[in-house]
């Protein structure tokens, strides 16, 4: 497999061989509970992929603990590696493993003991609440299993080899593909046995990734470093805002499914539900480009290239404004087709179905917005500014939500729901762009400052 050098092979090589992959792969894994919303809503029917819906918060936990350390671990190896301190990385990524390895089975434990809780925690509903519990207590025995395998596949790609992570998703989709049909459409677990596709597509991933870490001859590797938790507040704050972005849709869609079992009662959780699912192909494409990007510009930003640090940046924008459109289209002129795709009664659902569609229409105005976002929240948490990147997360995917969710319903009703998303967006553009003006303001002070240190030295 051929190696990409961070920040000596031409941009285009660089970005392209991390970024694309990148783009697949985080599709790929972040689609797993659509795919399973997908078999359940047509062999097992709505209410069983709106079940799935409403134990997305205790999800986003597990997801959480996992880009927490994952982002904030490959800031800290890409900057370690590009100033030279190779022993350095070694040990952040050594001491990230058995860091979430062990907080990742605390969520195993508490999953497995308080799923019924959890559920009714989360508003399930007395329909909904079983089948809720069950996948909560399922998927919890995947946890460690779920984050090693992100902390595996993100670190082969400060390795200079990010085509790992994209064949581990390959080898989870269709697993998980493969699974869903065995255990829903055939077996007839439902709900359980979407919960165990899942988990077990996530275990092969998990192999898949883990191949070249298991080479002492990689610069990172199972192998060398040191255990030293002294390394982990660095990661875990620089990684906070991959925190703040799980815990914020975790407490988004809680207030969403909360709003619209008001409003529209369980078809309202339905309709939802399917809107998240085609929006988050979407977001996780451009996600997909912010992780791609962080081994970039944390390696280059640490050897001080910051052309290609801007470059990159650039880049990454350009592409997300180009998916922002396309999904704006897609979902605008085609959305009812792909709404239908999940339901198995489509007579008899038209109305959640009509519901979704008018939904979806509105939402989709903010992908105008979201790659703007996205990209820079992710670019300030590969160069080590995390108070910026926790700032633009907690904007877009809590603040702006809150006030919306609670507001916009009162006057608009079911569309005040739909309104929050563009709403969200908006807002935190111009939190962005001021926080990019305080950088850049920065940036050529410090600039200015190591010219005049140059010029006295001279003289």
């Amino acid at each position: 497999m051929q190696s990409c050098k961070l920040g000596e092979d031409k941009l285009i090589k660089v970005f392209s061989a991390n970024v694309i992959p990148a783009i697949i792969a985080m599709v790929i894994n972040g689609a797993q509970p659509i795919i399973d919303g997908l078999f359940l809503g047509k062999f097992a029917g709505l209410n069983a992929m709106a079940s799935v819906n409403i134990v997305g918060p205790f999800m986003q936990i597990i997801f959480a603990i996992s880009f927490i350390v994952c982002t904030g671990a490959i800031s800290l190896i890409g900057r370690s590696l590009g100033s030279g301190s190779d022993d350095k990385a070694r040990s952040v990524f050594r001491t990230s493993c058995v860091f979430i390895t062990a907080i990742s089975l605390l969520v195993t434990i508490f999953g497995g003991i308080f799923s019924v809780n959890i559920a009714k925690l989360l508003k399930a509903t007395d329909i909904l609440v079983a089948d809720s519990a069950m996948y909560i207590f399922v998927i919890s025995f995947f946890a460690p299993i779920i984050c090693n395998m992100y902390l595996t596949g993100f670190t082969t790609r400060v390795i200079g080899k990010p085509n790992q992570y994209l064949y581990g998703a390959v080898a989870s989709l269709i697993s998980n593909v493969l699974l869903d049909y065995l255990f829903i459409g055939v077996a007839n677990l439902g709900v359980m046995g979407a919960a165990l596709a899942t988990g077990i597509s996530y275990f092969i991933a998990l192999c898949v990734c883990s191949i070249p870490l298991l080479r002492k001859s990689n610069a990172i590797n199972f192998f060398k470093g040191k255990i030293n938790f002294k390394l982990m507040p660095p990661v875990i704050a620089n990684g906070s805002s991959e925190a703040v972005v799980c815990g914020s849709t975790a407490i988004s869609v809680f207030l969403f499914n909360s709003a619209l079992l008001n409003i529209a009662g369980e078809a309202g959780v339905a309709a939802f539900t399917i809107i998240n699912y085609i929006a988050t192909f979407g977001t996780l494409a451009m996600f997909g480009i912010s992780d791609g990007i962080n081994a970039i510009i944390s390696y280059n930003y640490g050897a001080n290239k910051m052309k290609r640090v801007r470059n990159t940046y650039l880049s990454a924008l350009i592409l997300n404004i180009v998916i922002g459109l396309t999904v704006f289209l897609i979902v605008y002129f085609a959305g009812d087709k792909l709404i239908t795709m999940f339901s198995k009664d489509p007579v008899g659902d038209a109305a959640v179905i009509e519901m979704a569609y008018h939904g979806a229409k509105i939402y989709a105005i903010a992908f105008f917005m979201i790659g703007f976002n996205i990209v820079g929240s992710g670019f300030f948490t590969a160069i080590g500014g995390a108070l910026s990147s926790v700032l633009i997360a907690a904007s877009r995917g809590l603040v702006w939500i809150i006030v919306g969710v609670k507001t916009f319903p009162l006057f608009m009703g079911i569309d005040g729901v739909w309104w929050t998303f563009p709403f969200a967006e908006v807002c935190t553009i111009v939190l962005t762009a001021i926080l990019f003006a305080v950088f850049l303001i920065k940036l050529k002070k410090e600039k200015t400052s190591q010219k005049s240190a140059l010029t006295q030295n001279k003289e």
